[in-house]
């Protein structure tokens, strides 16, 4: 996975919680939709992918998935220059999406 290009940023990162979706909006004016059920599969911490795998990539087709939870209280908390760190309503916490890592992940066509 690389690195995100000079100055790419994330300008806005939004829960929706009715649509089920993590939104990121980015300085060069892309905005990424994940779906969360998607996200919370593809938790990148050593718990959820094993030690081996956590610097994948998910397959895309986990996005396209039919959800398994609706999630009522998902909390976004910033990591620093890093990345985000979501809580999810089953109380996992300890995976934090990279700011790279969730430009690769993006669903977009």
């Amino acid at each position: 996975m690389s690195l995100l290009p000079a100055g790419l940023t994330c300008q806005r990162l939004t829960i929706e919680k009715d649509a089920q979706t993590l939104k990121v909006q980015w300085s060069d004016g892309h905005h990424c939709t994940f779906p969360l059920d998607g996200l919370r599969r593809a938790c990148p911490c050593a718990a959820c992918q094993g030690h081996e795998k956590m610097h994948e990539l998910p397959d895309p087709a986990i996005f396209r998935l039919p959800a398994l939870m609706l999630w009522e209280n998902v909390k976004a908390e910033i990591a620093g220059s890093v990345g985000v760190r979501l809580i999810w309503d089953d109380g996992h916490n300890s995976g934090i999406f990279t700011w790279a890592r969730l430009r690769a992940m993006c669903p977009c066509e």
